[in-house]
């Protein structure tokens, strides 16, 4: 009788073992179902906010093509962020910048290793923005020339410390095709980096728009009177009438600039002849599309004259 006990018992043991494992093969295989539908449905929602991103860049494409006017200010429709515009099951959120008025650096040199008028006023802008000493200024200005110098046969002061690096690199001997690049260039830590960005591009002509320029950037602008290009020096109460009369009133064409107070027939003589414009070439467009908590953002840099995407990247 007790051999017949210990063999049920044996028997009952043996079935909740079975049952045990049988359980945690079901948890098991539930569990990675459920993460693989997760998986699904995250990359479902990716490829919709992707999308719809970039549909955000398309749509910004067309008011851009829609605006017909000979000037461009911030006040236009086009420079009115658009947030949370319902798309399918989810919303985008659209915002533009006129890059024309920030500061090519392109223009600091040619590819030849020449100081151009840009020079000067990257100068200025490092001052003001990075709040350098000329010295300091000049020696990031530097690094550009030498990092644009296309000549291959030429040593410039900053290879050996190229060449030091941890991975050592060689400069581009070109011009900067995008901005992140400019923090391969010696002296531009991410530091400074972060702070001259909002300032600064590599796109475009060299010409800036009066409408859409920061008050660092204008005041940069006059240290081409350095070269004594210009007759007339703006103060900084001249530069922030300007931005203040601006941001009332648009310049619909260069000669507006005269009826800020204070300014009148002076402007003519203040910048070197067609640096300063009223329209815009160049825009940045930032869209996000979003689809529940997934959030997928598209940049892309549009030339306006054709509607042509210079670039375009998602992160």
């Amino acid at each position: 009788m007790s051999c017949l006990r210990n063999q049920e018992g044996m028997a009952l043991l043996l079935v909740l073992v079975v049952v045990a494992l049988l359980s945690a093969v079901v948890i098991e295989f539930s569990f990675s179902t459920l993460v693989d539908l997760r998986a699904s449905e995250t990359y479902r929602d990716r490829t919709k906010a992707y999308y719809i991103a970039r549909g955000g860049v398309e749509a910004a494409r067309t008011i851009l093509a829609e605006d017909n006017n000979e000037y461009d200010h911030p006040g236009e429709f086009w420079g009115n962020p658009l947030v949370n515009i319902p798309v399918g099951d989810g919303d985008v959120s659209i915002s533009t910048q006129d890059l024309t008025g920030r500061m090519n650096i392109n223009f600091v040199a040619d590819n030849r290793g020449n100081p151009l008028s840009g020079y000067h006023r990257f100068v200025a802008l490092c001052e003001e923005v990075l709040q350098l000493d000329q010295f300091e200024a000049m020696a990031l200005a530097d690094s550009l020339i030498y990092w644009y110098n296309g000549d291959s046969s030429v040593v410039t002061p900053d290879d050996e410390y190229y060449s030091n690096l941890h991975p050592p690199y060689m400069r581009r001997g070109a011009k900067l095709t995008t901005l992140d690049e400019l923090k391969l260039v010696k002296g531009f830590s991410q530091e400074r980096f972060n702070l001259l960005q909002p300032f600064i591009r590599v796109v475009g002509d060299e010409q800036i728009n009066i409408n859409t320029v920061s008050a660092e950037v204008l005041h940069a602008w006059q240290s081409s009177a350095a070269e004594g290009n210009v007759e007339i020096v703006f103060d900084r109460y001249d530069i922030d009438a300007i931005v203040t009369y601006r941001q009332k009133s648009a310049f619909e064409e260069i000669a507006d600039v005269a009826m800020v107070e204070n300014i009148g027939d002076r402007w003519s003589a203040a910048w070197v002849q067609g640096s300063v414009v009223v329209s815009g070439a160049t825009y940045l467009v930032v869209s996000e599309g979003r689809i529940g908590q997934v959030i997928r953002a598209a940049q892309a840099i549009i030339k306006k004259n054709g509607n042509e995407v210079l670039s375009f990247k998602v992160e």
